[in-house]
């Protein structure tokens, strides 16, 4: 009789979606994030990046967004700069989430996680080589600051952005990593037409104001 711990696939060769799944199951009322660095060892750049920004998804307290932010400038640095393994400080491997919370959004999200997994795999590898790996970084920080910003609705679309390019670095999916770079496209435009709206308006009001007084 085959046993249980040979039939278990390797570490490194369960996929995105089981990870989440034993996660969910494991004892304990938080999932710290240190535990999840731990469940994705080596792959822990991409995956994290892609779960903090879904996590930073959920409806949160004003200036949460900046918090969860931190963690994915310090991964997407770490990935620029070509670190092996993940390294995050001790105060922020101890930030959680109640393990009911995160086992009910993975209930809700596992059918579209196992789809993009059908549809992700590794391909046009010079979209996800070193030198890539150092700009998809870059373009993380950007996002992540973006994500932080008081800016109307100005979280969505980094977020969003975010975990497809926290995808691509994952399994190495250069086509992610271009949809990724448009949607980063995307958030540089938003933020030129919020800047140009809140500079009109400042402008609108202080000509009021000057033919008020």
């Amino acid at each position: 009789m085959t046993s249980t711990a040979l039939t278990a696939p390797p570490e490194h060769r369960r996929t995105f979606s089981e990870v989440l799944e034993d996660l969910a199951r494991r004892p304990g009322p938080k999932v710290t994030l240190g535990e999840i660095v731990e469940a994705f060892g080596e792959r822990g750049f991409g995956a994290l990046i892609l779960i903090v920004a879904l996590i930073s998804l959920f409806p949160w307290p004003p200036g949460s967004k900046a918090i969860l932010s931190i963690p994915i400038i310090l991964l997407a640095l770490e990935l620029a700069f070509q670190r092996d393994r993940v390294w995050l400080p001790a105060w922020t491997l101890s930030r959680s989430l109640s393990r009911e919370t995160f086992a009910q959004a993975l209930r809700r999200l596992m059918a579209p996680i196992r789809f993009v997994e059908r549809l992700s795999k590794p391909r046009m590898p010079w979209l996800t080589g070193e030198i890539a790996d150092v700009v998809t970084g870059l373009t993380c920080v950007f996002l992540a600051v973006m994500m932080a910003l008081p800016v109307p609705f100005g979280d969505l679309l980094p977020g969003v952005t975010l975990i497809v390019l926290g995808l691509g670095v994952m399994q190495r999916d250069g086509v992610a990593i271009l949809l990724g770079a448009l949607g980063a496209v995307a958030c540089v435009i938003y933020l030129f037409l919020v800047w140009a709206a809140v500079t009109a308006a400042v402008a609108a009001i202080g000509d009021w104001a000057g033919r008020a007084f």
